[in-house]
């Protein structure tokens, strides 16, 4: 008799580091642009500015919810727009992860990671992490020094 072991696995949403987003979004944001251009060019709407904006339309929603992490006890499995499995990050290969209230940086194998994920899988992350024995250096947001809410 052949048991087999499920890991729990939970699904989140996320975001590259910075740079990486705003590249993403800006080519993406191009389609939407180039529809607007040709529509005010022709003075009437044309069916190459329906395509263009539909273009647009899938490409934001395939961006938004293609980017998945699969946070196991012991991995992380990014998914990206076409790429399944794109970046699998064992559990204990994670070292010296620094959290804020929407990102996480984290150093695997010597190269420095960024990610933005809602708070929800912030807390998922650093439970998965606890568990596994590592340390977790919580950062503050830089608002938080500005407007002082250290005290409250």
């Amino acid at each position: 008799m052949t048991f087999i072991i499920m890991e729990e696995e939970t699904r989140y949403f996320y975001q590259p580091d910075l740079t990486g987003t705003i590249i993403s979004w800006c080519w993406t944001f191009l389609f939407f642009i180039a529809g607007l251009v040709i529509w005010l060019e022709i003075t009437h709407f044309q069916w190459l500015s329906a395509l263009f904006f539909a273009v647009f339309v899938i490409l934001a929603l395939l961006e938004w919810r293609r980017r998945t992490v699969v946070i196991t006890p012991t991995k992380m499995v990014f998914n990206r727009l076409l790429q399944k499995q794109y970046l699998v990050i064992p559990i204990s290969d994670i070292r010296q992860p620094e959290f804020t209230k929407h990102t996480v940086t984290i150093t695997v194998n010597g190269e420095v990671m960024s990610f933005t994920f809602t708070t929800k899988a912030i807390a998922r992350l650093k439970l998965a992490l606890k568990q596994q024995g590592g340390s977790i250096i919580v950062t503050r947001d830089r608002y938080c020094n500005y407007f002082n809410f250290n005290n409250l």
